[in-house]
């Protein structure tokens, strides 16, 4: 059985989907934690690792805005 996302782990995907088709690339740290109204980048890359996990989004390590949409 597959776990579905929390609800803030589903807000923080569709920003990121909706960001990626409406600017072409992915959104940064900062932009994330602004709309997710977060102050510590540890919480962003909590939610990314979980959203991995889920097979939901694709990153590469140590590049910026590297997120990709599955």
């Amino acid at each position: 059985m597959v776990p579905t996302l929390t609800k803030r782990q589903s807000q923080l995907y569709s920003f990121i989907k909706n960001f990626i088709l409406t600017k072409g690339y992915s959104p940064s740290y900062q932009e994330m934690l602004e709309h997710m109204n977060l102050h510590s980048k540890q919480g962003i890359f909590d939610y990314l690792k979980s959203l991995q996990k889920h097979g939901k989004i694709k990153q590469i390590k140590y590049m910026a805005r590297s997120i990709e949409v599955i």
